[in-house]
């Protein structure tokens, strides 16, 4: 099927591919045989995320120093106890096996602060291919719906003061996971825990021949030149910076994350509600 795209003011290119979408928002190719070292990308890329905040293309963040990221920082999470720290309000539709799951776009424009993140979903990928290296800023991750705890109660008191005092725990979080992908229709399911990181960059390495530019020297962007294999690229590298790392100031969190890869993405207005009871068997109040 033919990669679509349409150009969205002020933030950039969006790819759809079956109903799923990315959205380019800045790329760049250095020089062939140019040294470029950790220090350049982080200062390349505070530039870009400088100017696409300055462009209102989200929200400004803290842009401290960070690590040039890999899929080795993610180790599967082997663990299989979830938190949870809920208002009272909210212990309420649980009781009633009621289950909530956010797009990125959702924590992206969420009211309450302490939740909202406006780099939900973004990563900054340094894509070195066998002749270049590629500089890619997008958000991807809109087909997914995300369930946020945490694996630890070490931090109970700021927890509950940061989300809510009453906790739920979910013993086995796999056959939870499970269930509701069988209930949600979900393709797959993933969880790990969060990585913190201000610029979320992430290194990759890739065989397949990127191009931007029908001429060379790299001339202008050209859209049309984004095809399924660099949709597929970009989808499958963003994933884990995306969906798995998150500004140092939400630190304090240490996230668990589940998400549910649906097979398009999250409509308006973009969240999944659930209600299932028997979902209860998996949860466990615990204040």
């Amino acid at each position: 099927m033919a990669i679509r795209h349409e150009f969205e003011a002020n933030s950039g290119y969006r790819f759809f591919k079956d109903g799923v979408s990315i959205l380019l928002q800045a790329a760049s190719r250095f020089r062939q045989g140019t040294i470029v070292t950790n220090k350049d990308l982080f200062h390349d890329f505070q530039r870009i995320n400088k100017a696409l905040q300055d462009m209102g293309a989200y929200d400004g963040e803290r842009q401290g120093v960070s690590n040039l990221m890999t899929a080795n920082h993610f180790p599967p999470h082997k663990g299989r106890e979830f938190y949870k720290f809920l208002p009272e309000r909210s212990l309420d539709y649980y009781n009633e096996g009621s289950f909530q799951f956010g797009s990125i776009q959702y924590y992206r424009s969420i009211e309450q602060q302490n939740s909202k993140d406006s780099m939900e979903g973004l990563s900054n990928l340094a894509i070195k291919t066998p002749r270049h290296l590629f500089g890619m800023s997008l958000a991807s991750g809109y087909n997914f719906a995300l369930f946020c705890g945490t694996s630890t109660l070490s931090r109970r008191e700021q927890m509950s003061a940061r989300f809510g005092p009453r906790i739920i725990r979910i013993a086995n979080l796999q056959l939870f996971a499970q269930a509701v992908q069988s209930l949600l229709g979900a393709k797959k399911f993933y969880f790990n825990k969060v990585v913190y990181n201000d610029l979320k960059m992430f290194r990759i390495k890739t065989l397949k021949t990127v191009r931007l530019s029908r001429t060379e020297p790299p001339g202008n962007f050209d859209a049309q030149l984004i095809d399924e294999v660099i949709f597929d690229l970009l989808y499958g590298n963003s994933f884990l910076p995306s969906l798995f790392m998150k500004p140092t100031r939400f630190s304090i969190e240490e996230e668990l994350r589940l998400v549910f890869e649906m097979p398009e993405d999250i409509p308006l207005p973009h969240v999944l509600i659930m209600k299932e009871k028997a979902l209860l068997k998996h949860v466990e109040i615990i204040q």
